[in-house]
């Protein structure tokens, strides 16, 4: 089995945390929102953006870790007959596909970040400025092109082990 980098890097590591703890507070707001409600009748005032804003903190920086310890979905057809040589070339390419992918979205984020911060756009219910979270967006968008660096490195230096049933579905 290859070494994980998640294991070793830092930059992946960091951005689990950040996740992990955006989680966190998006489920206690969520049920803190949902038992104020029912018991007290008094919901919790920004529940909505908060939950927003933790989930796009989520998203964005959960993406990495998955994609530095190639947690992605992945079909093994041709990894029992193909050669190491040929297996690394399909996860040079395959973590380069995943690199242009990102950029595209990356591209597509640009106009409208720099809508929000022309036009000052706010949130719905604490007024708070949009443009914060787009940078939130893609300083997510350079872990994710730091892991597919990650994936990238270490597909040069040996194929990548074929998946096994212990974390299958």
């Amino acid at each position: 089995m290859f070494e994980s980098p998640e294991k070793t890097d830092p930059v992946t590591r960091i951005m689990h945390l950040i996740a992990g703890i955006a989680l966190v507070a998006m489920m206690l707001v969520v049920v803190g929102d949902i038992v104020l409600r029912a018991v007290f009748n008094i919901p919790i005032q920004g529940a909505y953006d908060v939950v927003g804003i933790a989930l796009l903190v989520m998203t964005m920086f959960g993406i990495a870790p998955v994609v530095a310890r190639r947690g992605e979905i992945v079909i093994d057809l041709a990894d029992s007959f193909l050669p190491e040589a040929a297996l690394r070339v399909l996860a040079v390419v395959s973590a380069l596909t995943g690199v242009f992918l990102f950029a595209f979205f990356g591209w597509a984020m640009f106009a409208p970040a720099m809508d929000a911060w022309r036009w000052g756009e706010r949130s719905l219910e604490l007024g708070l400025p949009k443009w914060p979270l787009w940078l939130i967006a893609f300083t997510g968008l350079v872990g994710i092109f730091w892991a597919y660096l990650l994936q990238v490195r270490q597909s040069l230096r040996k194929a990548p082990a074929a998946p096994d049933e212990e974390g299958g579905l």
